[in-house]
């Protein structure tokens, strides 16, 4: 019997073990970059057995025969649950919280901080988010993502710039672009464009230097927008701070190593709508004396006979190395003449890193090269970055971080733009006539001539205005390049667990350098240029931390530093003058005539010391204050220290036992904050200095300067005050996020003009009042969350209004640049938005109709009118990610309301007979009637011929100044993740596969043949369009491999 008992109590035990001896096992890996996620938190859900994924992502863990549901959660991931079914295996790909509500967020000096302890806005971008659709320039790839953050620049130019503005412009003529940051290290952004490339004259596009940071080293961007954010960094916050982290080194088996190649293929997105009916000339052809009907070739303007086929003498004939030297050819179209010259645009991105840690420490090394074929022919650039990243524990109290990077760039016939470049030919001046094909012959090999269809004369070869386009891209080529270093280097002392002190010192430094040439043969005078500039940032920071708690209520986190910061600009920039003594050979001895030299050093320091307090009640109510002081050598002593404070508050009233609990409202915060920063003056604006000039034979010459500077300069400052909230419902799945700021900038610094009997222009002066204020909403959910399908979207919308409230006394307009013929100018006016556009507008009657002349064109105003602003009235972005197992599409929409351009494109397309516009409802033929009524009010009946219609706009402003809203498809990205049960027995621990686009639409806009979201400069000159190259769509695909 107790044998037979033993027995059934054995089997028994024996089926209870069998049912629970079932194991499940898989890999987590994150959506975005298919790398495996240490430290995942995987739950039987309704009990409380789990474990947590190993090094690589891996797990296995026991469950019933019958199965349930796996629960996966890690920080900063979207939860994720998964029903087991029948199987064994299963494979968890986790989406990073597109709500970008991580728990932890890097706050001012790269404090981390809980994020819902934040007494003011701070939004997050994830580096997957960063690298996503090929993008190579970090500021574009925020374009839609961050409410309240308006970024502009998608020009064709490699390298080209990029801006942008966070909450609006705060200086009427300093700088509007905020600090980055970059693990700690400030890093310049300046742009050195010149003034006339600007406003659309012409020039070359630099760029901007915060270029230079890789996004595949990128681990996290967090932006400070509000002043309490950002006060912390004192005299240069005023417009917000981009704070990037770069990615560390993780634990493994080994040396992880991981490789991602891509390749994305780019064309214009928009091109003109060239009208392909007409030639070139203006009015019949011309007759020589054998016959033959001859091309106005002198003539840059398409107002000439229809193509029709018939036989004449075209420019070409003229060369007799030429098939068809003296005869006659068919006068005919050629519709793809343009979109032929551009080829295009081909990059490779390959990054390479290896990383690894251990108790003791961590590093993490990369390589990355960027080599990038233009559309422009015989366009090319290259950048090679190397990354390093390491941490160690030298004692048990005792760590060292370091950071290096090293970034070499370099461009080779980086595109010219504005009025002086060859897309004058294309979209200004041109005929619409000329081949492409015709046009690569562009020199003659026996003389070394240049064939160009814009001759003088039959006798005379010699270009009367237009260079040949090809001969521009292989003669008159610029190069630069740019070696830069920037990182930091530092040792932190625990005493206890929460008192630290650490000390570091960091840099940024790198040399520029561009040359410029001009071929003998070209329309402009031979010549070349040499410009170098050095540019360097070192700081030293000492900062002692406490992070504990003062109860078991309240929380205490607080520091106090000092920092050190030196700044040194030097130039050396060197022209011919009078040409070239020896054709074709590139050198400031080269020289016809005494070649220009001119040499500049600038230094600046500024001491500061700051402090933190931040404390906490029971996770109900955060309150946090901080206190910078600077001390400036670009201002006058005496007067040269000044303190910047903050302080907000937060209220979670969610923690209340009235709110909390609920299956409906799972979180809610309010929060206020308010805070003075800064934005100091350029060194030497204080003293007024003797300027060396050409010397007087050989005797040096100095000479007043045209403005006068200020010994009582203090720093603009802008006063600010935030107030917000953040809602969560749903178990955290429906976020809503509002923030209503006000930001009051005074202490403008500017020049005014002073009469000329003071022996000065201009003088500089402190004055001035603008005021910026704006709400920033976003919305974002998991909208499905399910075994193998996710939905997640999020939504920004944001607006700011703009307004100059005071100047100087006496002054109400302050003019930031004219238009390159002066026919608009952009303004900051009192009462008015920054950045107005004024010019000469359509005179209408009291109905709104354009009111037309005796004789047929409309007339214009006697005086500038406002024709808007070049700041957008609100923008936004959508964005929406679904998976399916391994599979993730995500897109995402932009948009802008409002916002004003003045192009010289359409005017001059129009005023040359080049666009459709001229000969729709062959008006070239039968004239048009302008749309409009008479002075006396009535309809207007009178033809006029479209010569002089379109040419009668050149100095109407308001005919060429357009609304700059737009909708864009600005993303699109199709990835798959191998699963493990695939990739298991190969070397690899992650195979991602994606296929991605960017601009790939413009859904809607409202100026003709242009992007208007195009952006040739970073500084304040903006809405002045003077030929820019087209935008380009973009697509490509990436390969991403983890070992």
């Amino acid at each position: 019997m107790k044998k037979i008992l033993l027995t059934c109590l054995m089997l028994v035990f024996v089926l209870h073990a069998w049912a629970q001896d079932r194991t499940v096992s898989g890999k987590v890996t994150d959506a975005g970059s298919g790398d495996g996620l240490p430290g995942v938190n995987v739950l039987l859900k309704g009990t409380s057995q789990g474990v947590n994924t190993d090094l690589n992502g891996n797990y296995k863990i026991s469950v019933p025969s019958d199965g349930g549901t796996l629960v996966f959660t890690f920080i900063g991931m979207a939860n994720k649950e998964v029903e087991i079914g029948s199987r064994s295996v299963i494979d968890v790909a986790m989406e990073a919280d597109v709500r970008q509500l991580s728990e932890v967020v890097v706050t001012a000096l790269g404090i981390e901080r809980e994020q819902k302890s934040l007494g003011y806005s701070v939004q997050e971008v994830g580096g997957d988010e960063i690298v996503k659709a090929g993008e190579t320039n970090i500021v574009n790839s925020l374009q839609g993502k961050i409410a309240g953050v308006q970024i502009g620049g998608n020009s064709g130019a490699l390298g080209g710039s990029s801006r942008i503005l966070i909450r609006g412009a705060n200086s009427i003529a300093g700088n509007n672009q905020p600090l980055f940051v970059v693990d700690g290290t400030p890093i310049d952004n300046s742009n050195f464009n010149s003034t006339a490339q600007s406003r659309g004259a012409s020039g070359y596009d630099y760029g901007n230097a915060a270029q230079d940071i890789n996004p595949e080293d990128i681990e996290s961007m967090s932006v400070l927008k509000g002043a309490s954010a950002a006060a912390l960094y004192g005299n240069r916050a005023s417009n917000g701070v981009i704070i990037i982290t770069t990615k560390k080194g993780k634990k493994g088996k080994g040396i992880g190593v991981n490789v991602n190649s891509g390749v994305t293929f780019a064309n214009p997105l928009v091109l003109p709508d060239y009208q392909n009916e007409y030639g070139g000339g203006f009015g019949p052809f011309g007759t020589n004396e054998d016959g033959q009907q001859i091309v106005s070739f002198a003539v840059d303007q398409s107002w000439g006979p229809r193509l029709d086929g018939r036989p004449v003498r075209q420019w070409y004939s003229y060369y007799e190395d030429h098939p068809n030297f003296g005869e006659e050819t068919p006068w005919e179209a050629h519709p793809d003449n343009i979109e032929k010259f551009y080829q295009t645009q081909v990059t490779f991105n390959n990054n390479v890193s290896f990383s690894g840690a251990n108790d003791k420490g961590s590093f993490r090394m990369s390589f990355t090269n960027l080599d990038q074929k233009g559309i422009m022919p015989n366009s090319k650039m290259t950048r090679n970055t190397v990354n390093f990243n390491g941490s160690y524990f030298l004692t048990d109290k005792l760590s060292a971080n370091a950071t290096v990077n090293y970034v070499q760039s370099r461009a080779k016939g980086r595109p010219q733009q504005g009025y002086g470049d060859l897309i004058v030919q294309f979209n200004h001046f041109g005929q619409r006539q000329l081949s492409d094909s015709e046009l690569q012959n562009y020199i003659v090999e026996a003389t070394g001539e240049q064939r160009s269809w814009n001759r003088i004369s039959e006798s005379n070869s010699f270009p009367l205005y237009a260079d040949n386009p090809y001969w521009i891209r292989n003669k008159n080529l610029q190069n630069d390049g740019r070696d830069r270093v920037f990182g930091n280097i530092g040792l932190t002392y625990d005493f206890t667990e929460n008192l630290s002190l650490s000390g570091r010192v960091l840099t940024d430094f790198y040399t520029d350098r561009r040359e410029g040439r001009i071929a003998e043969g070209s329309v402009g005078q031979s010549f070349y240029s040499e410009d170098v500039r050095q540019v360097s940032e070192t700081n030293m920071d000492l900062i002692l931390k406490y992070d504990g708690e003062i109860n078991d209520q309240i929380s205490l986190s607080t520091f106090v530093g000092g920092n050190i910061r030196m700044d040194k600009y030097d130039r050396n920039d060197g022209n011919t003058q009078g040409g070239l003594s020896v054709p074709g050979f590139y050198n400031l001895e080269n020289s016809i005539d005494r070649n220009v030299l001119t040499d500049f050093t600038s230094e600046r320091q500024i001491n500061s010391w700051f402090a933190s307090l931040t404390m906490g009640y029971e996770d109900l109510v955060f309150l946090d204050a901080t206190l910078r002081n600077d001390v400036s050598s670009t201002l006058p002593e005496g007067s040269n220290s000044y303190f910047y404070p903050s302080v907000s508050g937060t209220f979670i009233f969610s923690e209340l036992d009235a709110l909390s609990g609920g299956d409906v409202f799972s979180f809610g915060k309010l929060r206020a904050s308010v805070a003075q920063v800064g934005n100091d003056t350029d060194p030497y604006r204080i003293s007024t200095v003797y300027a060396p000039g050409q010397n007087f034979g050989p005797n040096p010459a100095y000479s007043l300067p045209g403005t006068l500077n200020n010994p009582n300069l203090r720093p603009e400052q802008t006063n600010s005050y935030e107030v917000g909230t953040e809602l969560r419902f749903l178990s955290d799945r429906l976020v809503f996020d509002a923030t209503y700021y006000n930001n009051v900038s005074t202490d403008q610094i500017f020049e005014v003009d002073v009469s000329a009997a003071s022996g000065y222009n201009a003088q500089i002066i402190n004055a001035g009042k603008m005021v910026n204020q704006g709400l920033e909403l976003s919305l974002s959910g998991a909208i499905v969350q399910n075994q193998d399908f996710q939905w997640n979207a999020l939504i920004n919308w944001a607006k700011n209004d703009n307004r100059v409230e005071e100047l100087a006394e006496g002054i109400d307009n302050y003019r930031l640049a004219n238009e390159l013929f002066g026919v608009v100018s952009l303004d900051a006016r009192v009462g008015e938005r920054y950045g107005t556009i004024y010019g000469a507008d359509f005179v209408r009657d009291d109905n709104g109709n354009k009111v037309i002349g005796s004789n047929g064109n409309y007339l214009a105003t006697s005086s500038p009118q406002a024709l808007g602003s070049v700041l957008a009235d609100f923008t936004g972005g959508v964005r929406n990610s679904f998976t399916y197992k391994g599979v993730n599409l995500s897109f995402l929409v932009d948009f802008q309301k409002g916002g004003a351009l003045h192009s010289v494109t359409n005017l001059f397309a129009k005023y040359s007979g080049m666009t459709t516009e001229t000969v729709e409802g062959n008006i070239r033929q039968v004239g048009l009637i302008a749309d409009g009524v008479t002075e006396g009010g009535e309809e207007n009946t009178t033809v006029i011929d479209p010569i002089s219609f379109f040419q009668g706009h050149f100095g109407l402003g308001g005919a060429h100044v357009y609304d700059a809203s737009f909708v864009k498809l600005r993303e699109v990205v199709l990835s798959y993740s191998l699963p493990t049960s695939i990739i298991s027995n190969t070397p690899f621990t992650k195979i991602n596969l994606a296929v991605e686009g960017r601009n790939l639409a413009i859904l809607s806009k409202k100026i003709p043949h242009l992007d208007p979201e195009n952006v040739t400069n970073s500084g304040n000159i903006q809405g002045l369009e003077g030929g820019a190259l087209p935008s380009l769509r973009s697509y490509g695909f990436k390969v991403s491999l983890g070992f």
